[in-house]
This record gives structure tokens, C-alpha cells and sequence, in this order.
């Protein structure tokens, strides 16, 4: 709002320029040419200086106006701290279909506790992709894969996330008949993938940098697995598991799905996880944001909440496989 309008605003108020321009802390002087030049600007008399000073029809419609331009900018500015000391904002949040199942029905509701004005608008899709939609600032925070190197990035590891296999009992009775017994406490230490050629394999799309992790270990030892179906969601994957009919080669994080759905089957439907003999690679998990992003309150507690989520996943998971005596 100019200097004009707040000394109205002040001579409205008082209805009188000797106070008015005590509160403005200018002379009487600079306050009445202040009026003036809007009176002249606008071609109005905005005060009736005789007998006393009061406004003018015209003073009362630019009263009204200003009076709703000043409540507007300061809700303007008081928006604008909130944003900036991170209490009123949007994120944009971008993570995988299936690491979003899990993450944000649990997170987000318990972060909006805390920030209950700031938004999270979430983008589902792949690490590549959403590393585009962060370099083109459609996205604020992402939860990446084997993130690319970018020099627009700041990075924060989160975990090293390993692949098991999962596949149900029954599969597993159905093409090692003979040899179960012996698969059965071999495998925890490390199934041999080549022992797997005529079972067919569920994997993620071709996009997916699991399912590209996956294709260099299996073409580094000159093994070609069967896979009719490809899906780019892992509860569609672990549902084709449960049927008997499929295996599927998972990161460690979304063996949540498969630790809820074994509590609730009974044991000749479970599934089992084993680790995989020579795959050492792990998926490198990590939180992303933009360089130049400022450092917002809001912010910096969804990246640390989100951070403390994972971990806690990952511990329970880490203990579920303990328990049933799996290499981790």
C-alpha cells in the first residue's frame, strides 16, 4: 500500500491531520500533501475541512476500498511469514506406487497433526520420471531409488534396501518335490536363481530401477528366468505370488505387504522370503530435494519424519526376517 493511502487511512481515522501526522510520525504539512495529490490523482475531494473535518461522500467509498486493500495485504503478509517460517505451504511429494501404499497413510496424517495448513499434494511414478518432475520444480521432495547423479540435488541417504526372493510354499513344493526338504533350509542362506529357470516370475516394468537392478544380475550370471507378467505395482505382484503360481524377486521395504498378508494365511499359503545367492547389490534409498530450495520448517520436518518412518520399517522388517531365520 503506498505512503498515500496510509496517510488517508490514518487522517480518516483520527479526523484530524494534526494527530494523523503525529501517529505517521511526518509533519502536518507532508500528511496534507499527501491528501492533496490524491484528491488531484483522482479528481475527488476525499475531507470537508469546515467546520470540522470530515470525509466526503467520495472519502467514504476510498475509506472502504483501502480498508479492505490494507486487511488484504495483511493477511498477505501474515501468509507470507507463515510460508516462509514453514507453518502455511504445499508440498509436492513424489514417491513409487507401491513405497507410497505403505508411506502415506501412515505419515502424512500424522504430519498434518503438526502442520495442519500446510497441503501435500503426491505424484506416484518411477525414480526416473520423478527425477524430472524435481528438476523441473514439479516437485519439492521425492523419495528416489538409485537416484541418478544430478547437480540439482541434495541428497539424504536413507538406507540400503536388498532383494529377496518370495515365493509361496506350495510353488516351492511344486517344482523342488523331491528336494524340498533341503531347499527349505538351504535357501535362507542364499537361494541359487539358476535353480529357478522353469518357475515363472512376476516382475516390476522395465522403468522400474528395481527391475533394472535385477536384469544386470541376472544377465552378469547368464540366467533367464521366466517372467509372463509384468506389473509396475508390487501388491499386484505379491497378489500373483499368493495365488502359487508365481515368484517374484522384491526390494527389502515391501516385504511389509508380504509380512501382513502372511499373518492372516494359513501355513500351507504363506510365503516365503529367501535372500539371493551372489546378489550383492543393494538399492541405494534416498530422500531428494532441490538445491535451491529454501529451508522451510514444513519441510525439513516431512524430510526427517519421512526419514524416521523408513527406518522404523525397516527395523521391523529386519526383525521379521530374524525370526524366520533369513540372512539379511
Amino acid at each position: 500500500m503506498t505512503n498515500g493511502f496510509k496517510m488517508f487511512l490514518l487522517a480518516a481515522e483520527e479526523l484530524n491531520f494534526s494527530r494523523a501526522a503525529e501517529r505517521a510520525f511526518v509533519t502536518q504539512q507532508c500528511l496534507s500533501d499527501h491528501i492533496k495529490r490524491l484528491e488531484e490523482m483522482y479528481h475527488v475531494t476525499l475531507f470537508q475541512r469546515k467546520p470540522r473535518l470530515q470525509l466526503t461522500p467520495e472519502g467514504h467509498a476510498m475509506l472502504r476500498y483501502l480498508s479492505r486493500m490494507q486487511a488484504l495485504e495483511d493477511s498477505m503478509i501474515n501468509e507470507l511469514c507463515d510460508i516462509s517460517e514453514g507453518v502455511r505451504g504445499t508440498i509436492n511429494f513424489g514417491v513409487s506406487s507401491t513405497r507410497g501404499g505403505i508411506i502415506i497413510p501412515k505419515l502424512i496424517p500424522q504430519f498434518q497433526k503438526d502442520f495442519p495448513n500446510v497441503d501435500v499434494q503426491v505424484q506416484l511414478n518411477d525414480t526416473k520420471r520423478l527425477e524430472l518432475q524435481l528438476i523441473n520444480n514439479k516437485l519439492d521432495i521425492f523419495l528416489g531409488v538409485d537416484t541418478s547423479q544430478h547437480v540439482m540435488f541434495n541428497r539424504a541417504g536413507v538406507c540400503e534396501d536388498s532383494l529377496y526372493l518370495v515365493i509361496s510354499d506350495t510353488l516351492l513344493r511344486t517344482y523342488f518335490p523331491d528336494t524340498y526338504e533341503t531347499r527349505m533350509s538351504e535357501f535362507p542362506k542364499g537361494a541359487d536363481l539358476s535353480l529357478f529357470k522353469e518357475v515363472p516370475f512376476v516382475q516390476g516394468h522395465n522403468t522400474s530401477t528395481t527391475t533394472y537392478a535385477i536384469s544386470q544380475f541376472l544377465m552378469k550370471y547368464d540366467i533367464e528366468l521366466k517372467i509372463p507378467i509384468s506389473a509396475s505395482n508390487f501388491d499386484i505382484l505379491i497378489e500373483l505370488c499368493q495365488t502359487g503360481l508365481y515368484a517374484t524377486i522384491t526390494p527389502c521395504f515391501h516385504l511389509i505387504r508380504l509380512i501382513q498378508m502372511n499373518r492372516m494365511l494359513p501355513n500351507e499359503m504363506k510365503m516365503h522370503v529367501f535372500p539371493i545367492k551372489n546378489l550383492n547389490h543393494k538399492l541405494n534409498v534416498e530422500i531428494i530435494t532441490h538445491r535451491d530450495a529454501q529451508p522451510l520448517l514444513h519441510m525439513s520436518t516431512f524430510v526427517r519424519m519421512l526419514k524416521d518412518f523408513l527406518i522404523k520399517e525397516n527395523m521391523e522388517i529386519e526383525r521379521y526376517l530374524i525370526r524366520h531365520s533369513v540372512s539379511v
